[in-house]
């Protein structure tokens, strides 16, 4: 139970202010509050505006840096390949090396005569036993001795 100097007090404050039973703000109380209520807001919207620009910029960030690295990967599997093909290229220019000096050295005359001793059982023809076409196709000095000549200039 209420006292009645409460009830009393309880009655004017109901007939002075009404329902809220609290005293009614002044027009400039009531605009203070609006203008922070504004600002509140604003913050809020500002704030938001302010976190959505920092996960855009740590997005952007992170995706330039996966790029990066990826790039990085590629750029090195290209240089293991481009390794292993000059390796390889290495490798085949000495092949030519050998195969050129071997060539060289069948080629020349020696060789060939060498060979043709040994394997086909060949000899050097004495000038006087050579075949001639004709007789304008003799040489003077003799048909074997001007090969052999002409093959080791």
């Amino acid at each position: 139970m209420i006292a009645p100097e409460q009830w009393y007090e309880y009655q004017q404050q109901y007939q002075k202010y009404g329902l809220d039973m609290k005293p009614q703000e002044s027009k400039e109380h009531r605009e203070r509050r609006r203008q922070a209520a504004k600002q509140a807001r604003g913050f809020e919207l500002n704030a938001f505006r302010d976190q959505k620009a920092w996960l855009i910029l740590v997005l952007v960030i992170s995706m330039t840096l996966i790029l990066f690295i990826v790039m990085t990967a590629y750029a090195a599997s290209i240089r293991y390949d481009i390794g292993q093909v000059q390796a390889e290229n290495n490798l085949l220019w000495d092949e030519i090396k050998n195969l050129q000096s071997s060539e060289s050295t069948k080629n020349g005359v020696g060789y060939v005569e060498d060979r043709a001793r040994k394997e086909l059982g060949m000899v050097t023809a004495e000038t006087g036993k050579c075949v001639y076409i004709t007789s304008e196709d003799i040489p003077s000095a003799g048909f074997a001795d001007v090969l052999k000549a002409k093959a080791y200039q």
